[in-house]
């Protein structure tokens, strides 16, 4: 297949995201270059994303594909399957809730055009927005956000201690180098985790590519209810599994037993024990100490909890709580919604370049 060098090839993924992918395709429609490919992967979505997208189809700008398929759940195929017809020598992914920063997108095309020897250009900062697009500032910051150069040595231990050096939607890569460490892992459950990791360790290995970070976000990330990141199960799930993987000769990052432990406090002791028969390595994080703390207690809490006779928390529905005072006095509460905004700015009034 010929290879257009001038071409970005954008791989998109969607999941029941027809309330969002319009914001995604016309942020693609604002970056000012006329080079570009749209390759979208909808994951057997059960609302209209697929009429949406045929019909934004009709009149886009640029070439945009569709593969409708059955659903796998399996973001680094899904990835895959849309990389692998990709044409571009430039590539970049993103989530159909998220939406590109337009300009920024722009000026990382005009970097890796101007320089072939550039393996990516990525962003040191992340921006978030929640379900109408106004900016929230829940998004935690990355580390690498105030930091001059990193090194390739620190993005990868980065990966590996706060499994996060940056995110690579709206990232661009050199599908050369893609190419060579062969995308995305699809026996994995993680997916950008994965794909850095591999390409911090080709470019290291081999010193001939260069990188480039620009200082501002590339991406507005969507802060929603199903957000993967908010699935505890799932992401200690992808975690072990790429430790496993790719760090086996190491002990568990701090971080993991914060997250477990964290679990401990607010899962209940079913949801908690379930963790560690994911895997292997989290079986193997029986053997912490401060883990065999957290169940300790958890345990105690479980058999013992008078406090539960006092004071008991419960459900109603996704926003509404309920505390039950000593079987008799309730107080309803509603649960203060962290992917709202707590910005008066839209994401289209944003600009920070």
């Amino acid at each position: 297949m010929e290879i257009n060098i001038n071409l970005l090839s954008i791989c998109c993924l969607g999941y029941n995201h027809e309330k969002f992918l319009k914001e995604n395709l016309d942020s693609i429609k604002r970056i000012d270059y006329p080079h570009v490919e749209v390759i979208v992967v909808d994951d057997g979505s059960s609302d209209d994303s697929v009429t949406l997208l045929r019909e934004i189809q009709k009149d886009f700008p640029f070439e945009l594909k569709i593969i409708a398929q059955k659903n796998t759940g399996n973001i680094g195929r899904n990835f895959n399957n849309a990389y692998h017809i990709a044409k571009g020598n430039l590539i970049t992914f993103i989530s159909l809730d998220d939406v590109f920063n337009s300009k920024a997108i722009l000026e990382e095309i005009e970097i890796m055009n101007a320089d072939p020897k550039l393996a990516f250009v990525a962003a040191k900062k992340a921006v978030a927005i929640d379900n109408d697009g106004f900016i929230n500032s829940n998004l935690p910051k990355l580390p690498i956000e105030t930091m001059e150069s990193p090194s390739l040595e620190e993005l990868l231990e980065f990966d590996y201690s706060h499994f996060g050096a940056f995110y690579i939607q709206g990232a661009i890569f050199r599908k050369e180098i893609i190419d060579k460490i062969q995308c995305f892992d699809e026996d994995m459950t993680g997916d950008d985790i994965v794909l850095r990791t591999k390409l911090f360790k080709e470019m290291i290995f081999n010193q001939a590519w260069d990188y480039k970070f620009i200082n501002y976000n590339n991406v507005f990330y969507r802060l929603h209810d199903n957000n993967i990141h908010k699935n505890s199960s799932r992401q200690i799930k992808i975690v072990t599994e790429y430790l496993d993987k790719y760090w086996s000769d190491r002990e568990d990052p701090e971080i993991l037993i914060d997250w477990v432990c964290s679990i401990a406090r607010n899962k209940s002791l079913n949801e908690y024990l379930a963790v560690f028969s994911l895997n292997n390595r989290a079986s193997g994080l029986l053997k912490n100490e401060r883990v065999q703390r957290s169940i300790s207690k958890s345990i105690f809490l479980e058999k013992f909890d008078i406090f539960k006779l006092v004071f008991l928390k419960k459900k109603i529905d996704k926003i509404n709580r309920q505390i039950l005072l000593f079987n008799i006095f309730k107080i309803n509460y509603k649960k203060k919604d962290k992917s709202k905004s707590n910005d008066s700015r839209h994401f289209l009034d944003y600009n920070n370049l």
